[in-house]
């Protein structure tokens, strides 16, 4: 598989070391139209074809600069948003993965060892851990809270400012963070999280008129660590 980390490397060299500024806005702005595009493209295409196993292999960069140029456009013709950016970035490192496979991988290598996966049980309770610590415990974390969250919102109503749902996301990359130290076996990390969450939420909430919501964070946190803790044990028993 070094040929596809190789490639990763290139993709990741050719889209975020050598291309400027200057060229992502020439390609906002022209777009299809943009030689910067199409030069973006050939450097992606080139640096595939230097880490390639053999010179005969030319169908391969062909195929990234294409298949670059594609994604490329279709993102230039999407408004500038993170979640573009991630898919932008999956399909082009999906297709390296899928290039590789087709091409590089030794005979045989993709239906064994995608067979052997689909039947792993570590895999599948890996998954599912990771799944369920996000958006369906964040379901049942907000319902179990709901009464404390009023009565902290009530009380801050007027100097309370919060970013739209920024509460759930922290909840769930926490949780995704406790998780995998738990089934890695890091558990140092998790002191280390709840020390550092502590330090940052200090000062929102020291003083008396602050008790509600600091009463509020402090369930919410617990009732978070502890659930994910569970299933990270439950989990790492699978493994």
């Amino acid at each position: 598989m070094v040929t596809l980390f190789q490639w990763i490397f290139a993709h990741l060299l050719g889209d975020f070391i050598l291309q400027s500024r200057a060229m992502v806005r020439h390609k906002q702005r022209l777009k299809a139209r943009s030689w910067m595009l199409y030069l973006h493209c050939a450097i992606h295409g080139i640096l595939v074809y230097l880490f390639a196993p053999g010179w005969n292999v030319w169908i391969v960069p062909l195929l990234v600069m294409l298949t670059h140029f594609i994604i490329d456009l279709w993102k230039l013709n999407q408004s500038d948003k993170a979640k573009y950016f991630i898919i932008d970035q999956c399909l082009h490192l999906l297709t390296l993965i899928v290039l590789w496979c087709l091409f590089i991988a030794p005979a045989g290598w993709l239906p064994k060892n995608w067979v052997s996966l689909m039947h792993s049980q570590a895999a599948w309770a890996i998954a599912s851990g990771y799944l369920l610590v996000t958006f369906p415990l964040a379901l049942l974390l907000a319902s179990a809270t709901q009464r404390w969250r009023r009565e902290a919102e009530e009380q801050n109503v007027r100097t309370s400012v919060s970013l739209s749902e920024a509460g759930k996301w922290i909840g769930i990359f926490e949780r995704l963070l406790v998780f995998t130290f738990v089934i890695s076996g890091h558990f140092e990390g998790i002191g280390f999280l709840i020390a550092a969450k502590s330090i940052l939420r200090f000062n929102d909430i020291k003083g008396t008129e602050a008790r509600k919501e600091a009463e509020y964070i402090l369930i919410g946190t617990l009732i978070s660590f502890s659930l994910s803790i569970i299933i990270g044990l439950i989990v790492r028993s699978f493994i």
